[in-house]
């Protein structure tokens, strides 16, 4: 690959300026010192708010310097695409793909499993300050296997070193430091090249009869056989050369934060018995419920609605305490900013739960929309609905599973999803032979049909 000049058709001088800049960058293999250099800042993850571990690095950089790494990582991202470089088992930061469509897999994978009367064990793995450990060399060593020219690989070379950095919170700044290793969380290409970093690790464990799959640094490993003692150590054998292959990418892995999952039918009492650990010989927690990418995993979802409903109402009751301070036109944008969302994602993952679980989800969207309205308590809800111009929650749920099946069978969704999808083929021409006919895989439990 080589970095192709950059074009730009606006006429404005300052746009010809800064591409003229640009380019130069690019033909120079040399980027501005000043561009390279960072404030972070500590954004709370969750958890206790004393606790260092629970915050995330947010690296503040120069705006020409992301506008640069904006074209720069186009031209990536198109690389990457045409020559399919990228692993099919990594979705983060990739077109197309998305958190949704991860946990889709991740659910039917071990749902069909589930069906078939076998039990599954997963590890949710976590790893400690996965950007900011990124080895430099090895990267560099990846860029070159997919193919980077000598030109390419020095400038790449040049935007990782001589990097340095401070962190700055509330009106305070430290000294600056040189970064050695490791790429900015907030850059624009760093999520691209953290993928190239660690696109071969799921190769390690590819021919263990076990399943990986990766969000960016977010990693589940499992597997499913007959029995819950099989399925751990099937996984424990795979977890085992993940470990290994992480040790080589100069990755760590967060033993406290990475948990072990058990899903089964008909559980033996002698599930508390089951052993996992790491290399190094620590525990592995056993949990009966984790959030996956934004959604609670549990045998049934109700653990995820009950937490998103609370969720919400917390958030309505910062809406009606400070409600005098949002003027009447604005209060619709703003529901649909900071709650509508909240109860739009993943609702095609837990659309098939009980009616009695979803209702739950029913009165704090009516609390929103009177927010919205500034009708009283008993109104109803239709009338909501009007006023409002927003269909009731299952006709947004059906709605977005329409849209995902339209995606799916026009191919806009990541391969892994659309091979999913078996047609129906005839050799008969009938008056329905036009008609888009999938196949229904035959199922007999509640579960299966879901």
């Amino acid at each position: 690959m080589d970095w192709t000049p950059f074009s730009c058709v606006c006429s404005s001088s300052y746009f010809r300026l800064y591409l003229y800049i640009f380019n130069l960058s690019v033909l120079s293999c040399r980027i501005p010192r000043v561009w390279k250099t960072a404030h972070v800042i500590p954004l709370h993850k969750g958890g206790e708010a004393t606790e260092l571990n629970n915050y995330r690095p947010i690296s503040k950089l120069s705006c020409l310097a992301k506008s640069l790494e904006s074209l720069v990582n186009s031209q990536l991202k198109s690389f990457l695409n045409e020559n399919s470089i990228l692993s099919n088992y990594q979705s983060g930061f990739r077109e197309g793909h998305s958190t949704i469509s991860a946990v889709t897999l991740v659910l039917n994978d071990l749902y069909s499993d589930c069906i078939q009367k076998k039990h599954c064990a997963a590890v949710f793995i976590d790893l400690t300050k996965a950007f900011d450990t990124v080895g430099h060399t090895l990267l560099l060593r990846n860029l070159k296997k997919i193919g980077f020219d000598a030109k390419a690989l020095e400038w790449s070379q040049n935007y990782l070193t001589d990097r340095q950095q401070c962190t700055a919170f509330n009106n305070y700044e430290s000294d600056f430091l040189a970064i050695s290793k490791g790429v900015s969380q907030g850059s624009i290409l760093g999520p691209v090249l953290f993928n190239i970093y660690i696109n071969d690790i799921a190769a390690s464990v590819s021919s263990l009869d076990c399943k990986i799959h990766l969000y960016a640094d977010d990693t589940i490993l499992y597997c499913s056989a007959d029995s819950i003692h099989a399925a751990v150590i099937k996984l424990q054998n795979s977890f085992n050369a993940l470990q290994i292959a992480l040790n080589n990418h100069k990755l760590v892995l967060n033993a406290k934060k990475t948990k072990l999952m058990l899903f089964s039918r008909s559980l033996n009492s002698d599930v508390n018995c089951v052993n996992f650990t790491t290399l190094a010989g620590s525990t592995i927690e056993r949990v009966t419920e984790y959030k996956y990418l934004g959604i609670w995993l549990d045998e049934t979802f109700k653990p995820h609605i009950n937490k998103l409903v609370s969720k919400c109402r917390q958030k309505l009751g910062y809406l009606y305490r400070n409600k005098a301070c949002f003027p009447m036109h604005a209060r619709k944008t703003i529901v649909e900013a900071t709650l509508l969302s909240v109860l739009d994602y993943g609702d095609v993952i837990y659309k098939y739960e009980s009616a009695s679980s979803l209702k739950l989800l029913d009165p704090v969207y009516h609390s929103a929309l009177r927010f919205i309205t500034g009708d009283p308590y008993r109104t109803h809800h239709c009338d909501l609905y009007r006023k409002v111009g927003w269909p009731p929650l299952a006709a947004r749920r059906e709605m977005h599973w329409l849209i995902l099946i339209y995606k799916t069978l026009s191919g806009h969704m990541p391969e892994y999803i659309t091979s999913l999808i078996n047609f129906n083929n005839s050799n008969y021409q009938t008056r329905s032979s036009g008609w888009i006919s999938c196949q229904v895989p035959r199922v007999f439990t509640e579960l299966g049909k879901s």
